[in-house]
């Protein structure tokens, strides 16, 4: 999943001699603004009055399950999305789940874009410890592109996890929302995230139930086993509240998860496979990382009232990473190198690839407003450095000013930093 580039006008600052350094065509990337989506992290109200169901003989009824273990009595609110954001003005239907995680619920009025779910309450008995009654403290959301009459909905840890990674991207269209709903299913081994609801791993498969329900049942057993595994002192309830924040925030900053947070999932591949607990599921196989996203940084002391207007830096690739590239002339594909957080307004970047030397060599503009230190740019990779080798990163020049001013000149004491997540 990428942030696309669009075409802008840069402000009239020149930044002597960033941009002859690479010859290759310029793309000029505003980044889209970050709305507002799937927040976690306490529930939402519902709208001061509930409307009538649909009279107009165009109902649509959704059904499919909670599942974090089975949620039961959790209540469900489904709502549209507008200008990419949940309209919480916009209720399209409520319910209740059964005491195996169950709900059917017939909409007010038929929607004409994304919904969310957002389930808060109810209890569910932890698959991996076996523990019952333990109580949902954190909301969990499932962001669909659309609905017709008759869909099938799961809503569990990895559909908010999804939700999550559109927030991080940005408004919650339909194609992002697929997107992330692939990106995340991938992961974990589900071909179909929402439509494939699973069921309770510790118990036998369902009859009628396909392979994919059966992976995602495991696959949430192997959650189950990640949140008991990374607790400590913490009762599950919170415990799950911590992770699913902590892989949030990777989704988000990183665009995917960290390699702890990859090798974690793997040990609880392991763990839950001989736990004894898994009684239906389809058991996962090890994670393999292959590729990820590199995450810049700037650091050092810049002067009172001055900002970043350019960076030149060069990336040394590891072994047995690369990334996208044309092969006649080594520029990057759109979506490569991304400007984020200050520099993704008016910027732009231009990023060539040396095969033969395995180095990256980037360019980036930012004429005004110009940014302050911290994360400035994403530049997503394949592959998985060879015996975790490091990335090289080499500071060719870096130019500033005063903020709002119109000249610039190299800074000194400057350097550029990164981590990187898996994908």
């Amino acid at each position: 999943m990428k942030i696309k580039p669009v075409r802008s006008k840069l402000g009239d600052i020149t930044v002597n001699k960033l941009i002859p350094l690479i010859g290759v065509r310029v793309l000029l990337i505003l980044a889209v603004l970050i709305l507002p989506g799937c927040s976690g992290g306490g529930g939402t109200s519902a709208p001061a009055s509930t409307p009538a169901p649909s009279q107009n003989g165009n109902s649509v009824t959704i059904s499919g399950a909670v599942v974090k273990g089975p949620v039961s009595g959790g209540e469900i609110r489904v709502y549209a999305v507008k200008d990419g954001q949940i309209d919480l003005s916009a209720l399209l239907g409520l319910g209740k789940t059964a005491a195996d995680g169950s709900f059917t619920i017939t909409l007010f009025s038929a929607p004409t874009g994304p919904v969310v779910l957002e389930v808060t309450g109810g209890t569910y008995t932890d698959e991996a410890s076996g523990t019952p009654g333990v109580p949902l403290k954190t909301p969990l959301r499932a962001a669909v592109p659309n609905v017709s009459d008759g869909a099938k909905i799961a809503v569990t840890p990895l559909t908010h996890l999804a939700c999550k990674q559109v927030e991080g991207i940005g408004a919650l269209t339909a194609i992002e929302i697929e997107d992330a709903n692939v990106q995340i299913g991938r992961f974990f081994q589900i071909s179909d995230l929402i439509a494939s609801v699973p069921f309770d791993p510790t118990r036998p498969a369902p009859a009628g139930t396909t392979n994919d329900q059966k992976k995602y049942a495991a696959a949430l057993g192997v959650f189950s086993q990640l949140v008991n595994n990374r607790k400590g002192t913490q009762a599950l309830a919170d415990a799950l509240v911590a992770v699913l924040a902590g892989l949030e925030a990777e989704l988000k900053n990183n665009g995917g998860f960290s390699l702890t947070t990859i090798n974690n999932v793997n040990t609880a591949i392991t763990n839950y496979a001989g736990s004894g607990k898994n009684s239906g599921g389809s058991l996962l196989r090890p994670v393999v990382f292959t590729g990820g996203v590199l995450q810049l940084t700037v650091e050092g002391p810049l002067p009172a009232g001055t900002v970043i207007n350019g960076v030149d830096y060069t990336l040394t690739l590891p072994a047995g990473v690369t990334v996208k590239a044309d092969p006649a002339t080594g520029e990057t594909l759109p979506g490569v190198v991304v400007p984020v957080s200050l520099a993704a307004n008016n910027s732009l970047t231009m990023a060539k690839l040396d095969k033969a030397a395995g180095t990256l060599r980037i360019v980036l503009i930012n004429n005004q407003p110009g940014f302050a230190l911290g994360e400035f740019a994403h530049v997503e990779f394949d592959g998985f450095p060879v015996n975790g080798a490091a990335f090289g990163v080499k500071v060719n020049r870096i130019d500033g000013g005063s903020s709002g001013g119109k000249s610039s000149a190299p800074l000194t004491g400057i350097t550029v930093s990164y981590t990187f997540a898996g994908l």
